[in-house]
């Protein structure tokens, strides 16, 4: 009786809430700004709740003025974290690839599998699966602080510099396409674009068949975050394949630069190239 007791009394002392745990693991900086938000005394109440946890390096890898934000902004703050959070305990066991799931914030996150690699909305899992009193913890490796509310149309038609792009996309009546998919889409910039001879545009958006070509050869299947690329040849929308380099230190997707990795859309990701990508006749 007396060693049940002991080891009830040793269990009882190491059951730890979320916030506790997260400290323990190491999350100083999460603990911190939860606290600052008003959001401890709800991650640490009965839950259960899922947190995908940003590591303090994480945090400091932020851009100065991201993080300062974030401290000066309160509701700003509150809607980030609690972007990092699911309702109930949702074991590693239990993702699959490309699935999505609401946060309290409302938003969606993306849950990507690639090989042994787990990654939300891009950030790497690099601890799974630890238990807290209520609910289960997941360490990545970058914040979420970019929480997608647009698809891949409708961003790229709310950024100036993708106007060429869209208007392609719109000559070539891929909009209801594109924003569908799940789909990773290498985006050329309008400085991209500009690359081309004249004609060379003239001519593609003159002919539908051709420009069609051209557009689904930028879109890959699914969702690839930089995290899931590795050297090779990946398959099209348009059918040929694209080739991945990252020997240089950089992104390379056959001549063209990844010039800004990683930008969450509630249908996928964007890739921005840029240098247009013509398939191979």
């Amino acid at each position: 009786m007396n060693l049940i007791l002991l080891v009830v009394c040793f269990v009882l002392s190491n059951a730890q809430t979320i916030p506790e745990l997260a400290e323990k693991l190491g999350a100083k900086t999460l603990v911190k700004l939860v606290t600052d938000a008003g959001l401890a005394d709800t991650l640490s109440g009965q839950g259960p709740f899922t947190v995908f946890g940003p590591t303090d390096a994480a945090f400091a890898a932020l851009p100065p003025d991201v993080l300062n934000k974030l401290m000066n902004d309160k509701q700003l703050l509150k809607s980030v974290l609690l972007f990092h959070v699911l309702s109930g305990k949702v074991y590693s066991s239990q993702l699959t690839n490309d699935m999505t799931a609401a946060t309290l914030n409302g938003a969606k996150v993306r849950i990507n599998i690639y090989g042994q690699t787990v990654a939300v909305d891009g950030s790497k899992v690099i601890m799974a699966d630890q238990n807290a009193t209520n609910g289960v913890i997941h360490v990545i490796d970058e914040v979420l602080a970019e929480i997608p509310t647009q698809n891949i149309v409708q961003f790229a038609a709310s950024q100036k510099d993708f106007s060429s792009l869209v208007y392609a996309v719109v000559r070539a009546k891929l909009g209801a396409t594109l924003s569908g998919g799940p789909f990773t889409l290498f985006a050329p910039t309008n400085e991209a674009f500009n690359k081309l001879p004249p004609d060379a545009i003239n001519k593609l958006l003159q002919n539908q068949t051709a420009l069609i070509e051209v557009l689904t050869y930028h879109v890959v299947k699914g969702t690839v975050y930089s995290v899931g690329l590795s050297n090779g040849m990946v398959p099209t929308v348009e059918g040929k394949s694209v080739k991945v380099d990252l020997s240089s230190g950089g992104v390379m997707i056959n001549d063209a630069k990844v010039t800004m990795a990683n930008i969450p859309v509630t249908n996928g990701v964007i890739h921005v190239i840029d240098t247009v990508l013509l398939p191979p006749k």
